[in-house]
């Protein structure tokens, strides 16, 4: 099939959803999303904490939080204390001798253990990863000026994860150990436990971390060329798998985006020729014209060759160029 670029390459975000769906997970949002759509990851992150801490996850989280405190599960622990002329549970002997002796021989003197509340469990835990991810979202957006950029969602945003702060410190939960993200194991034995409707939200907050933004949320940031380029991108996988090469799951690095032999550097800005960017094959660049409806191929091929540092370069301005980039690349890679 064969057209100009603007009919079969730019008809929507059907590329950057498969390319969105072909990213190794998990990944890092910042430096994929700098890589996929040329955002930075300050950008990303404070667009990532206003979503996610107004999220409805985030929400319902939030608004059920005193109902949930009230059916908190508990185990049964115990508290060793120290009793004077009178017992409040059974006696340890052997810390009551120890402590008689060190009383100078004080027979009123008992320690003695006491049954408590001990919330420091997994499900608890849970829930702390999930006000936690709250108050993280929130924290993202603080370096943002509340009184030179006055919006709902910001706002909105600094107030759950206020309140995700205060939860964070009530009596129950303060003392809650949890070294970065509930485990699987904790997570497992939430969902299945007899109190798993007491933290349906906590489990739905943290299936919503574990990818805050989805595609569609991203979509008014993906402007028309990086689009084009996507489907190029998208193109060229695709023609060098139906030749027999497997090409692995996409990853960020550096800046780019790799999947296997192919290298994806967004432009970043529009009319940069400092640095290269397009999409690499090899020692071959490979692009659209910068404007989309330039006609003139040859004019088109010198604004690459501009950016390309002495490599190879081809210019897509039909579906069917795809081939013969991929023709050149395995020309270029024999030495050729």
């Amino acid at each position: 099939m064969s057209g100009s670029l603007v009919d079969p390459f730019a008809a929507g975000l059907e590329p950057t959803a498969e390319l969105w769906r072909r990213l190794a997970r998990p990944f890092d949002l910042g430096r994929t999303v700098d890589a996929l759509l040329g955002l930075s990851p300050d950008v990303v992150e404070q667009l990532a904490g206003v979503l996610l801490a107004t999220c409805d996850e985030a929400e319902w989280l939030i608004g059920g939080m005193p109902k949930t405190l009230r059916n908190l599960k508990t185990a049964i622990g115990s508290n060793t204390e120290r009793c004077y002329g009178a017992l409040r549970g059974p006696v340890q002997w052997s810390e009551t001798f120890a402590a008689q002796s060190s009383s100078y021989g004080n027979r009123d003197v008992y320690v003695c253990s006491s049954p408590r509340r001990a919330y420091d469990i997994d499900e608890n835990r849970v829930l702390v990863g999930a006000l936690r991810a709250v108050a993280e979202a929130g924290s993202h957006i603080e370096k943002v000026d509340e009184e030179s950029y006055e919006d709902d969602g910001l706002r909105r945003a600094r107030h759950n994860a206020r309140i995700a702060r205060r939860y964070l410190d009530h009596r129950s939960l303060d003392g809650i150990q949890l070294d970065g993200t509930p485990s699987r194991r904790a997570l497992k034995r939430t969902r299945g436990g007899k109190h798993a409707g007491s933290y349906k939200a906590a489990l739905a907050m943290l299936e919503r971390v574990s990818e805050p933004l989805s595609l569609e949320e991203l979509a008014p940031y993906c402007d028309r060329r990086t689009r084009v380029q996507h489907g190029v991108l998208l193109g060229i996988i695709d023609e060098l798998e139906a030749r027999g090469l497997r090409v692995p799951s996409l990853r960020a690095e550096s800046g780019s985006l790799f999947a296997g032999p192919v290298e994806y550097i967004h432009p970043r800005r529009r009319g940069d020729r400092s640095r290269v960017h397009g999409i690499l094959i090899g020692n071959v660049l490979v692009d659209v014209p910068e404007r989309l409806k330039l006609r003139d191929k040859a004019q088109a091929v010198a604004e690459l060759e501009s950016r390309a540092q002495g490599r190879r370069v081809a210019v897509v301005t039909e579906v069917d160029d795809v081939v013969a980039v991929v023709d050149l690349a395995i020309v270029a890679a024999r030495g050729n």
